[in-house]
């Protein structure tokens, strides 16, 4: 349950009737003899102050808020810590962006062409200098990053330098179900029809700054998005939706492609108003026909090689494996001295090169550990300079999440982290390392493994993501003996469910000096793809290790 679920759900069980104004309820102060609604409470982080300050000025968090109205209160849920959180030093406009007073200029008659008022040009503050429009962008009060429109050249806009990616006019949301639209534009049509609405600041398939504003979104009950009626702002709405949550989220469908467009085109506010008392259920069919399948298997057809994946680093794995897929599972295993970490680590750096973020659970390794190791790797380099591990560090930070556990970690936490990850982050892959330090009960193992394997196969199908999974061997009669699919260790389900198996051989030195005997060359590490469900494909590649920079390669 989120803040906005105690925060606002107290105040509704505790009568107080209040407004929203972006993050914050607004009502009279309950401490004192308010009557101008001067107090406000953040729904986010729960802080509240009064500002009848000759009177009362109190001010606090959520948990001395409840004790003060002398209520048993109760703690916020604490936000999940993830190492590198890829925060950013955003930088504010260097100048300030007055609202738009020259009604002689051509930007202010190319407003008014397109059908707005000036009491909305004023409400959305928009400046201008001849022929360039400004946006400003608030957040709490505050300008963070102005957007310009060049309107000669509609197809020209920028935006300030490492501004933070923020939604257009958040502060003035004042309900619980916000609307998201796809410019600028749009915001202030809809505001015209009586419906206060925010746009995205880098259009329809843009979604770099939902992990900025995702404290923000997870403050509204309900969200409405209104995208184009085009192909493109119909997939960008889906793809937003799947993100912050189908149950959460409905589509608004216009009688033309944007709001801007009815305006212009005269449609009425009851018609808009209308629009919006129908919006469309994101709820999935379960039954449904061949032909509503369609659009998607021409689209597989048309893909070509790219339905292989993204390439792994490696080309000789890309010929039996082909890549790595969206909506797959991936186990890996080999025993010990295999190299599955040290391989799986050079996977999801390769895939960061690649601008593929991951997120790693490593129970069989400290963050700080397996952080070193991949420094290592991504400098190629066992003894690095202080600055170079700094550049390193800062290299993954925004590529690369690690769940900050050291500790079994129960399937429900897991999954709920890794769901968090992939909503707000956007993260595409995933590593558990390994099953063994994933909490099940000896009592009922095996069963319980099937089921956990089973929900690792519906969260790639339902994100879209990529999960490997390491699960070691059974143990075999001598350690030579080369593991196969049916040696890892637990319930035969574990393969059974996966897309992909993969097992990693080492063969001791006693082997390799008596191929080298033969004249034979022997790999450090064979790696075989015992599984490849989606091409059947199974083989060997062989590899040779880099002791200084703690690399595979495919060639001595």
């Amino acid at each position: 349950m989120g803040n906005i679920s105690q925060i606002i759900n107290y105040l509704t069980r505790r009568g107080i009737p209040f407004k929203r104004r972006g993050e914050e309820a607004i009502f009279n102060c309950p401490f004192c003899d308010d009557k101008e609604k001067k107090f406000s409470i953040n729904v986010t982080t729960g802080l509240y102050n009064c500002f009848h300050l000759n009177n009362c000025g109190v001010r606090g968090d959520f948990y001395s808020f409840q004790q003060r109205l002398g209520d048993k209160p109760d703690k916020l849920n604490k936000k999940r810590v993830f190492i590198n959180q890829g925060k950013k030093n955003f930088v504010r406009p260097q100048k300030d962006c007055p609202a738009m007073q020259d009604v002689q200029i051509p930007a202010y008659k190319y407003l008014k062409d397109r059908g707005f008022s000036d009491e909305t040009i004023k409400h959305f503050r928009i400046g201008a200098e001849e022929n360039t429009l400004k946006f400003p962008y608030f957040k709490n009060g505050v300008l963070t990053n102005i957007k310009y429109r060049d309107i000669k050249d509609k197809k020209k806009m920028w935006q300030e330098i490492d501004a933070e990616p923020l939604l257009f006019n958040r502060d003035n949301i004042d309900d619980d179900i916000l609307v998201i639209c796809e410019g600028e534009y749009d915001a202030m049509a809809l505001h015209q029809f009586g419906i206060e609405a925010v746009s995205v600041p880098n259009g329809a398939s843009g979604l770099t700054w939902i992990e900025q504003e995702w404290d923000y979104l997870e403050s509204f009950r309900h969200i409405n998005i209104c995208y184009d009626q085009d192909a493109a702002g119909k997939e960008g709405a889906a793809t937003l939706a799947a993100r912050l949550g189908l149950w959460r989220c409905s589509l608004i469908n216009l009688p033309y492609k944007d709001a801007n467009e009815c305006l212009l085109k005269g449609i009425s506010k009851e018609e808009i108003q209308g629009c919006f008392n129908a919006p469309v259920d994101l709820t999935p069919e379960t039954i449904v026909s061949p032909d509503y399948f369609t659009d998607k298997i021409q689209r597989l057809f048309e893909l070509g090689v790219k339905l292989f994946g993204t390439p792994t680093a490696w080309t000789e794995l890309d010929g039996v494996l082909k890549g790595w897929r969206g909506s797959e599972l991936t186990v890996w295993s080999g025993r010990n001295g295999s190299g599955k970490s040290t391989i799986l680590n050079q996977v999801i750096l390769d895939l960061a090169s690649k601008g593929e973020r991951s997120c790693i659970y490593s129970g069989e390794m400290s963050p700080e550990r397996y952080l070193r190791w991949a420094i290592i790797q991504h400098k190629e380099n066992d003894n690095p300079a202080p600055a170079s591990i700094v550049d390193a560090l800062q290299w993954m930070t925004g590529k690369i999440y690690i769940l900050n556990v050291t500790d079994i970690i129960t399937p429900d936490k897991l999954l709920e982290d890794f769901e968090y990850a992939t909503r707000r982050y956007g993260c595409k892959h995933f590593v558990i390392d390994s099953l063994m330090k994933v909490s099940i009960s000896e009592n009922d193992e095996y069963n319980q493994q099937k089921q956990f394997v089973s929900r690792l196969t519906d969260f790639v199908k339902t994100h879209n993501t990529h999960i490997h999974l390491v699960a070691h061997p059974r143990k075999t009669l001598t350690d030579t003996d080369e593991p196969g699919k049916v040696d890892i260790k637990g319930s035969s389900h574990i393969t059974d469910l996966a897309h992909n198996v993969i097992v990693l051989y080492r063969p001791n030195d006693e082997q390799k000096a008596k191929a080298t005997k033969k004249g034979a060359a022997v790999s450090d590490m064979q790696l075989y793809v015992k599984k490849n469900r989606e091409f059947g494909t199974e083989g060997k590649v062989h590899m040779w290790f880099n002791q200084q920079t703690k690399k595979f390669r495919c060639e001595v």
